[in-house]
């Protein structure tokens, strides 16, 4: 067997993550339509009334997860979904390649027939972000990138933005499904940057939210209560775009943490200024 480190091999995890991404798309892309002719099939919610859940969610994870676990028998799997797939050889090891896997990005959107939502597949090697694959069905778009390899958006390489203040940047968040309910939603940081910035969107998907800022589009990202399937993904793709991710503080958290702030790298310590004084 090849080693995946070596970038011939990430370039085959990359390709193999690119496939199951539009397997998966094409269910999701079924599930679109029933929705969006009225058969909204089992919808059901999780944690709260924002946390949705469809059987397409499930679908989608049963797919990616059954391939993986055919192809790669010693890699951990980590599903939004079902959680924790225990690696199939090497039970007694810990797995230095893991999959995180969120089958569903933008559930909520996807319920309501908004075709705003993305399946996200991504490697962490050794803990870190090395491949990610973002593909989002309804417009046919799909983000990739290997560690070394460099990032795309529909086969055609991409860079962060050169914007260098944040006065001038766009800026993209997310809410996390309690916001209702907690003081921690992320709501003082939405009013700051957004008398600080040119303006701050919210599309739904933390995945799509960093390949938006990988290609250019977004200026800048941060999230709070965040999970590793939504930006491992999304992480290897900023980075290999050619801009910084970091946790709040600066640092390499963002997995452990739950927070993550992802810019062009020209705005970073602006946008990480702004919420170390929230802190205050």
């Amino acid at each position: 067997m090849t080693d995946p480190l070596h970038p011939d091999s990430l370039g085959d995890l990359l390709d193999t993550a690119i496939m199951l991404a539009r397997g998966a798309g094409v269910i999701l892309l079924d599930g679109l339509t029933e929705i969006r002719a009225g058969n909204h099939g089992a919808v059901r919610f999780k944690s709260g009334p924002g946390d949705v859940v469809t059987e397409y969610d499930q679908r989608s994870e049963d797919f990616i997860v059954s391939e993986l676990r055919r192809r790669y028998p010693g890699h951990a799997i980590v599903g939004e979904e079902g959680g924790a797939y225990a690696a199939q050889s090497q039970a007694n090891l810990p797995a230095r390649y893991e999959w995180q896997i969120d089958p569903l990005d933008g559930t909520t959107n996807f319920s309501h027939g908004f075709g705003i939502f993305s399946v996200s597949i991504g490697l962490l090697m050794d803990g870190l972000p090395a491949v990610g694959v973002v593909y989002s069905p309804a417009t046919n778009d799909l983000y990739a990138a290997a560690r070394g390899l460099g990032a795309t958006w529909n086969g055609r390489p991409i860079h962060v933005s050169r914007v260098d203040s944040l006065q001038q940047a766009l800026l993209i968040t997310g809410f996390p499904y309690d916001y209702a309910h907690s003081p921690q939603n992320n709501l003082r940081a939405f009013d700051a940057f957004n008398r600080r910035s040119q303006a701050v969107r919210r599309i739904g998907s933390a995945a799509l939210d960093l390949c938006l800022v990988a290609s250019g589009q977004m200026d800048g990202y941060w999230e709070t209560k965040i999970k590793p399937h939504d930006i491992a993904a999304g992480i290897a793709i900023v980075r290999e775009a050619g801009g910084v991710v970091t946790d709040s503080a600066g640092g390499d958290g963002m997995l452990a943490l739950g927070e993550i702030v992802a810019s062009n790298g020209l705005i970073q310590p602006a946008m990480l200024d702004v919420l170390n004084t929230l802190q205050v």
